[in-house]
Order: structure tokens, then C-alpha cells, then sequence
């Protein structure tokens, strides 16, 4: 062998030796891409499993506490069957007429009041509008004077209302959208 075909022999493998180096060096790029992926998965999985576990035990104590009060609900039904029948007994057939008609006459009255409450606050609406288109101070006066006495009487009759219902059923509602027409028109306070 002479002195040039080793020295071509040497060029060859150098080269050789270079595209492998590359080549592994591309190959251990992809590999730590790899463990990367496969450590930062791992955790993954132990964050996982560690959640999964927490559930686990949260659905225990869940069916734990569905069981107790299941068996609370069996107790209460226990209790209350002798009452129903104590009841059905005692009462008989007057006592379910007596619970049908009263809930279709406290919506009639809770219709009937309503009603009136929306007509009242129609009335006061179109008070204020008349209220604003006059421009006299003296009218205004007049006028103020005569929707106080007009309120007087409505609240008056809201709170005969509210006596003989049994209770505070729509007044609640008239209080909160006077507020706001006051708010929106601050002439109808000067009658507060």
C-alpha cells in the first residue's frame, strides 16, 4: 500500500467517522427529547395517581355519608307513616277539601292584590308625567299636595291590605318601585 491510498483510506474514514458522529449526535438529541418527555410524563402519572387516590377516599366518605342518611330517611319514614295514618284518620275527607281550596284562595288573593298594585303604580306613573308637563310652581304645590293625599290614602289602603291578608304579601314590591320613582323623579319628594 503506498503512502496516497493510505492517506485517501484515512480522508475516507475521517469523513465516514464525521457522518457518524453527526448521526449519533442526532440520535442522542432524540434521545434526551425522549427522557424528557418520558420523565415529565412520569410525574404526570404520580400527580395522577396521587389525585386519583384523594378521590378515591372522597367517594368513601361520600357513600359513607349517603348510607347514614339513607338510613336517616328510613328512620324519618318510620316516624311519619303512624303520623299520616294518625292524621288521614283524624281528619278524614274534610281536612284534604279544606287543603285544596286553601292555596287556590291565597293565589286569588295574591292575584287580586297584585292587580291593584299594578294599577296603583300605573296611577302614580301617570301622575308624575302630568306632574311634569305643568310649569307653574303654585300648580305644583297644588298638585304635590293633592298626590300625597292620594298616596296617604293608597298606603292606607295597602296597609288595611296587608293586615287583613295575614301578612306582607306585595308591599315589599311597592316600597322598592317607589324608591326608584323617586330616584327618577325627585319632585314627587317633596310629599314624603
Amino acid at each position: 500500500m503506498t503512502y496516497g491510498q493510505l492517506d485517501s483510506l484515512i480522508n475516507k474514514w475521517s469523513l465516514d467517522l464525521e457522518d457518524e458522529e453527526k448521526y449519533f449526535l442526532h440520535q442522542v438529541t432524540q434521545v434526551n427529547a425522549w427522557d424528557r418527555i418520558l420523565t415529565e410524563n412520569g410525574e404526570k402519572i404520580t400527580t395522577l395517581h396521587g389525585e386519583v387516590e384523594k378521590v378515591k377516599l372522597d367517594q368513601k366518605r361520600l357513600e359513607q355519608e349517603l348510607d347514614y342518611i339513607l338510613s336517616q330517611q328510613k328512620e324519618l319514614e318510620d316516624l311519619l307513616t303512624p303520623l299520616e295514618e294518625f292524621v288521614k284518620d283524624q281528619t278524614g275527607s274534610a281536612y284534604l277539601q279544606h287543603e285544596d281550596e286553601e292555596p287556590g284562595k291565597i293565589y286569588k288573593l295574591a292575584e287580586n292584590i297584585d292587580a291593584q298594585l299594578k294599577q296603583m303604580a300605573q296611577d302614580l306613573k301617570d301622575i308624575i308625567e302630568n306632574l311634569n308637563i305643568f310649569g307653574s310652581p303654585a300648580v305644583i304645590t297644588d298638585l304635590l299636595q293633592q298626590i300625597c293625599k292620594i298616596l296617604k290614602a293608597h298606603m292606607d289602603s295597602l296597609q288595611w291590605i296587608n293586615e287583613n291578608s295575614g301578612g306582607c304579601l306585595f308591599v315589599h314590591e311597592e316600597e322598592q318601585r317607589e324608591r326608584e320613582r323617586e330616584r327618577e323623579n325627585p319632585k314627587q319628594a317633596l310629599c314624603s
